[in-house]
């Protein structure tokens, strides 16, 4: 792998626990870092000029009413390439996303946002405790 040491080690530190969020779903505490969080530790450690995404694929799965609101489900699959030196490193990665809204529009926009951010989240993670892999141990 052509990562500088200093990546490598930024690769490898302890995930910040200030940086951690947890849900309750289904009877299970879950741990998580958000979208945010993991597009701003890439650009720290790969470098903003160094890494991008692209949404492979995305689809809706599920569209209804529940509870007076329009909702829908995506799931998506998100390609990560980092550039480091002369090789690209690539990970991909898989998410889905509900959403709801007053409007169609609304609950489609808010179920592919957070289903293709999912899916960055897991291809991310791949690479290191910063994007989450730590909440595995």
């Amino acid at each position: 792998m052509a990562f500088e040491i200093e990546q490598t080690k930024a690769l490898s530190a302890k995930l910040n626990a200030k940086f951690v969020k947890s849900r309750t779903k289904n009877g299970f505490k879950l741990s998580y870092i958000e979208g945010w969080h993991a597009i701003s530790e890439a650009n720290r450690v790969f470098g903003y000029d160094a890494w991008d995404r692209q949404t492979v694929m995305s689809k809706c799965v599920w569209e209804g009413s529940e509870f007076g609101k329009r909702t829908c489900s995506y799931i998506s699959r998100v390609r990560v390439r980092v550039r480091a030196g002369n090789t690209i490193v690539c990970r991909e990665g898989s998410g889905a996303g509900n959403g709801s809204g007053n409007t169609p529009g609304e609950a489609h926009e808010n179920a592919l946002k957070e289903s293709e951010t999912d899916a960055m989240k897991r291809a991310l993670i791949t690479f290191g405790n910063p994007f989450g892999l730590a909440l595995y141990d």
